[in-house]
């Protein structure tokens, strides 16, 4: 989500002062984390007890993060791999989450020096933790909500349409990339239409990619950061979002496959236009301005993520 530029922001002070009144002590430092383009989340850590992490809203988030607070409940008691909560106050001016410190780091910044076998084992374990998701129940819509029955649409296709329409409005606005590219993945779209919308709304944590993946540098999975909502659709939109970043970027794909694997989905020729929706939705974060994580966007970086997306819409015709 864009952050409004003019909102103030939480700062690290309020994050140490939370920190403090969370453990009774002082934390010796407090560094934010580098990811995220929602939140503001820093590691507070101490001489004398093991670091946690300070989770802080915008003025404007309190209902995302009474989300983050409603679906860990929901979704730790089923066992699914979520720090645990310490102490939270989504009522405040700022809400915040102060939560247990999981081991490690997210996936991107060591996966390009993981085996296939370590990859495989992360995969299966987020598999795992996205069929705690699926069991939680739909209310026969659509798209991203706390609440299976708050979710905005009523067909899949419409949710796809709004994440086209966004980004659309988000390359329009930046003149970085050519906005006829948003023609191409909602010819497909419509193209497939009918078979999106045979698609049930299956519950899935959607953010599930090369972040919010925590898994120590020796390659050992961790646990699944930032739920602040799900989404209710095709669950391997995720495995898209994930493999259009490895795309995008480069990395290991073959984790993409294995994650497919284990959760028994299928890589077919709509997979791989939610991918191409995915290269788009990466475009046109190019010149937003977010939280201050945002990437600063090169020629290079764009003229890259463009050659992806024309060998992924190649892909798609074929």
């Amino acid at each position: 989500m864009q952050i409004n530029r003019e909102e103030p922001a939480p700062t690290p002070d309020l994050a140490a002062a939370i920190a403090a009144r969370v453990t009774g002590r002082a934390p010796n430092a407090v560094a934010r984390f580098t990811t995220g383009a929602r939140h503001y989340v820093y590691e507070a850590t101490f001489a004398d007890r093991q670091p946690i992490v300070v989770r802080i809203g915008s003025a404007s988030a309190h209902a995302e993060m009474a989300g983050a607070v409603h679906l860990s409940n929901l979704l730790r008691r089923r066992g699914a791999p979520l720090p645990a909560i310490l102490a939270q106050d989504i009522q405040s001016a700022f809400p915040w989450i102060a939560l247990e410190r999981l081991p490690g780091v997210d996936l991107g910044a060591v996966m390009g020096r993981l085996t296939d076998a370590q990859l495989d084992r992360i995969a299966a374990n987020v598999a795992r933790a996205q069929a705690i998701a699926y069991q939680t129940g739909s209310a026969g819509r659509y798209g991203y909500a706390i609440r299976p029955e708050d979710a905005p649409h009523s067909a899949w296709s419409q949710a796809l349409d709004a994440h086209l329409a966004r980004s659309r409005r988000r390359i329009a606005s930046a003149h970085l990339f050519d906005v006829a590219s948003a023609d191409i993945a909602q010819r497909e779209l419509d193209a497939m239409r009918d078979e999106i919308d045979s698609i049930p709304p299956t519950p899935f944590l959607h953010d599930t990619t090369t972040r919010n993946v925590i898994v120590t540098e020796e390659g050992a999975f961790s646990g699944i950061v930032d739920v602040d909502d799900l989404c209710f659709g095709d669950p391997r939109y995720p495995a898209a979002l994930t493999l259009a970043v490895l795309t995008a970027q480069g990395g290991p794909v073959q984790y993409v496959s294995a994650w497919l694997r284990h959760a028994g989905l299928s890589d077919d020729r709509l997979f791989r236009m939610y991918v191409l929706i995915f290269l788009l939705d990466l475009m046109s974060e190019h010149g937003q301005v977010f939280n201050g994580n945002q990437r600063p966007s090169s020629p290079e970086d764009r003229a890259a993520l463009h050659r992806a997306f024309e060998r992924s819409a190649a892909r798609v015709r074929s």
